[in-house]
């Protein structure tokens, strides 16, 4: 197995695909005081930035809206969603990038710390192996609000891709990243690529001779 592994937001996709869905969850009604979700929201990618997210808080505030929505419901609207919000927004480069590692006959996967209703769909769309994210509790076809199993978040990435890789030991890695936060993914990975870094991705990026593409 030769693997590549694609961080999606800022690295893929020209944006958060969170922020973009509760924008899109605020356009159906779904979430009630928009002003203070927005601040926030604000606050947490503040944090995010800062590497100093606390993701169960985070979790909790996020999934708070999908408490007791019928999975297949949610399921729906992320298409449409994709379709409206998310696909226009994918970054050229990106795309061209997964297609030519699928055209080696890599095996390419999409590793995030967004969550998984969002993550494995888009993937299936790119033509991916497999996608790693937070999952989310279900309970009686309903979410919960909770999520469940490992946070696919710093150290977390790479608990997820151990699991999913088991005994297998890839033959050739590459990682793609803009964040901080996913340091402990590329000093995993035999070619790491800082993909519009943010500052502290970028010094790192230069010191250590890493390639820094742009996809824009």
């Amino acid at each position: 197995m030769r693997l590549a592994l694609f961080d999606l937001d800022d690295t893929l996709l020209d944006g958060d695909i969170t922020g973009y869905w509760n924008e899109w969850l605020i356009e159906q009604g779904w979430i009630p005081d928009t002003a203070e979700y927005r601040r926030t929201w604000e606050s947490h990618m503040a944090d995010y930035a800062a590497g100093t997210l606390d993701m169960e808080a985070h979790l909790a505030f996020l999934l708070a809206p999908l408490a007791g929505r019928k999975v297949q419901e949610v399921a729906e609207q992320v298409e449409v969603f994709l379709d409206s919000r998310i696909m226009p927004r994918l970054f050229p480069g990106g795309l061209a990038q997964v297609a030519w590692h699928r055209e080696q006959g890599h095996t390419t996967v999409v590793i995030s710390a967004s969550t998984a209703q969002l993550v494995a769909p888009l993937a299936r769309r790119l033509g991916c192996d497999a996608a790693l994210a937070t999952e989310l509790e279900e309970q009686a076809g309903r979410y919960t609000g909770q999520a469940r199993g490992i946070r696919t978040f710093k150290e977390g990435k790479l608990h997820a891709l151990r699991e999913w890789l088991g005994e297998a030991q890839p033959a050739e890695t590459w990682g793609y990243s803009d964040s901080r936060n996913d340091l402990p993914l590329l000093e995993a990975v035999e070619r790491p690529h800082a993909i519009h870094p943010d500052p502290v991705l970028a010094g790192i990026a230069r010191e250590r001779g890493w390639a820094m593409p742009s996809w824009r």
